[in-house]
């Protein structure tokens, strides 16, 4: 137990050898058909490494939604000769951190070990990877906590919105399930169900790494051939189609008692390949995306007091992008606050930012990007969230420069992209959203 908080503590240790660099030192490490990035570092005697396997919860079966989601969940709950108690004893005994999840595009795992306890922690890793078990007990105890959840997100409002905003945005296209399924697709997913997503996922040439820490490139070949060797080379994961957003204006309403009314809107975004991705990221950043600094808040919150919090953001998955947010106001004001967040899209879009916010907003992200790289554990989430974007490795020491590049005129460009007329909105409270 002692040797299990020592690791937790060190992950919230400052790597300050690296956080202090604009871009941290990432290497390429290649062992035949894979490659992982490295950010090697003996500051703290901590490894931390995340793995990413394209094939997330939209390519469930659509009347099995939930199965990658339950898969994740049973990626460490036994393998090998390992049962799911002595799996977690192991990881406990040895300071271990072993963790699985699945989004839209892809499964990732997390795997943290103190650098002593190395050799248990690849075996363990090697065994969650190449024989998780899936035993009966394991699949009923996660399919159990697994409707837990989907209940508990059935009473959140906010988890409503967004689920129903999903629905209304893609339609029929597989982003528009729910991750964890409903109770029904849940109870038809079988044991073999699982196994024979397993044998199509889990290869080499659909597999992402990044690891940072105590660890040096001869040892993370043999890594990378020890626990990923022995994987199949191709994936057989069916292909998912590009998705279209749909347009609006359109607005759904869930009515929920309460005082409050919660409200998300949408709309097609710009992906990461568009020439005005670094002007729409920008722009975004002064609309809703820096917080008390954005104007939404500015005027919905500090002018009008409408909202407590006001907040926008970029969401780009594999095969669609979109700009998205959420607002949450009193049943009385919610109108108004959507009409507030439109006229501020309207705004940003027909009169040029003034040259000291642009300013402001490039100061605030490029300056804000250090703390992604204060923990080997937020390291290791960057490296791997540029390889899944398809970014290439230069982008840790480009993309400040790319920040700072945008004009004004590429700012209003990419705002003339948000038009509040197309914008999707899904409230749940007492009021509903009309868009006029």
């Amino acid at each position: 137990m002692l040797g299990y908080r020592f690791l937790i503590g060190l992950c919230f240790c400052l790597v300050v050898s690296i956080a202090a660099q604009a871009a941290p030192p990432v290497q390429s490490v290649k062992w035949r058909d894979m490659e992982a990035w490295l950010v090697s570092d003996n500051s703290l005697p901590l490894i931390t490494m995340k793995m990413a396997w394209r094939g997330g919860t939209a390519s469930d079966p659509a009347d099995k939604t939930g199965l990658t989601m339950l898969m994740s969940r049973l990626m460490n709950e036994g393998a090998g000769d390992l049962p799911a108690q002595a799996f977690q004893q192991a990881m406990a005994d040895n300071a271990i951190s072993l963790s699985f999840s699945a989004g839209r595009d892809e499964m990732t795992g997390t795997l943290r070990c103190l650098r002593r306890y190395r050799a248990i922690c690849y075996k363990l890793l090697r065994l969650a990877v190449k024989e998780p078990r899936f035993d009966e007990e394991a699949v009923t105890r996660m399919k159990r906590e697994q409707a837990t959840a989907i209940l508990r997100s059935q009473q959140n409002p906010r988890s409503i919105a967004n689920e129903t905003l999903m629905k209304l945005a893609f339609g029929t296209h597989a982003y528009g399930r729910a991750g964890n399924g409903t109770q029904d697709s849940l109870a038809a997913i079988t044991d073999a169900d699982i196994r024979t997503h397993y044998q199509a996922m889990l290869a080499r040439d659909n597999l992402h790494l990044a690891v940072v820490g105590d660890i040096g490139r001869a040892e993370l070949r043999r890594v990378m051939r020890d626990v990923f060797g022995a994987l199949p080379a191709d994936n057989k994961m069916p292909q998912i189609d590009p998705a279209e957003i749909a347009q609006g204006p359109q607005s759904r309403h869930i009515y929920r008692a309460g005082p409050q009314t919660s409200i998300v809107f949408a709309q097609a975004g710009l992906g990461h390949q568009h020439p005005l991705f670094f002007a729409d990221f920008v722009m975004n950043s002064i609309l809703g995306g820096s917080g008390f600094s954005s104007r939404l808040t500015e005027q919905v919150r500090e002018q009008r007091g409408l909202a407590y919090g006001v907040y926008s953001a970029t969401s780009n998955f594999q095969k669609a992008a979109m700009w998205n947010g959420s607002v949450a106001s009193d049943n009385a004001t919610a109108q108004e606050a959507v009409e507030v967040i439109r006229a501020e899209m309207r705004r940003i879009a027909e009169e040029p930012v003034g040259a000291q916010r642009l300013a402001a907003a490039k100061t605030y992200l490029t300056g804000n990007y250090a703390l992604r790289f204060d923990s080997g554990s937020k390291i290791a989430g960057q490296l791997l969230g540029v390889q899944l974007n398809g970014w290439p490795i230069s982008y840790f020491k480009t993309r400040n420069d790319n920040i700072n590049a945008v004009t004004q005129a590429e700012v209003q460009r990419a705002a003339t992209l948000l038009t509040p007329d197309r914008l999707l909105v899904v409230s749940v409270g007492g009021t509903a959203i009309t868009l006029d």
